[in-house]
């Protein structure tokens, strides 16, 4: 069977319903990592992240040469 552009919205629609179910709940420690690795200097606004965009070439750069063994 083929899916249909009817087929994937009702299934949008399961995941949304399915979806307000869950909840998340953070530890004290898991909370205080992340207000640790947020307030880090090259976590703030205006600092030079230039090497996120390096990492991610340099990814993609060896995924594209992954080869299946």
């Amino acid at each position: 069977m083929d899916p249909t552009l009817e087929d994937g919205l009702r299934a949008l629609r399961e995941a949304t319903e399915q979806a307000k179910s869950i909840r998340i709940e953070l530890d004290e420690g898991y909370r205080r990592a992340i207000a640790f690795a947020e307030a880090r200097p090259e976590n703030q606004s205006g600092a030079d992240k230039t090497w996120v965009w390096r990492m991610d070439a340099a990814f993609r750069a060896e995924i594209r040469q992954a080869r299946k063994r």
